[in-house]
């Protein structure tokens, strides 16, 4: 955690010093992008066939699981990135079916 302190630290304050960002801490965006891509996602049907789940932290929106094509995926990508506060998304994703390419629970 101390190790991780100042970079986590830096990234809002930095930004909000700057005059680049309304709010102080990078962390203070996460609710708003989340409520923001639930309403999107609810109001789309584009990625319907996908299963997907994602994770907002300090304006990275992280998106991990199966989507039906690499087109789907990119279009995945560029979805994420129109939401407002939006730094970075990083997407792993599994095209078609397949094993999973990060840590999965084993079936019981």
């Amino acid at each position: 955690m101390k190790q991780q302190a100042h970079s986590r630290i830096e990234r809002g304050t930095s930004c909000w010093l700057a005059g680049q960002c309304a709010k102080p801490n990078a962390y203070l965006y996460d609710a708003d992008i989340a409520a923001d891509l639930r309403r999107r996602f609810a109001h789309s049907r584009r990625f319907s066939d996908a299963s997907l789940w994602l994770t907002v932290q300090r304006r990275f929106v992280y998106v991990e699981g199966c989507i039906r094509s690499r087109r789907a995926a990119a279009g995945m990508e560029a979805f994420i990135k129109r939401t407002p506060n939006v730094q970075l998304v990083v997407a792993n994703l599994i095209v078609g079916v397949g094993k999973p390419n990060y840590p999965a629970m084993p079936a019981q």
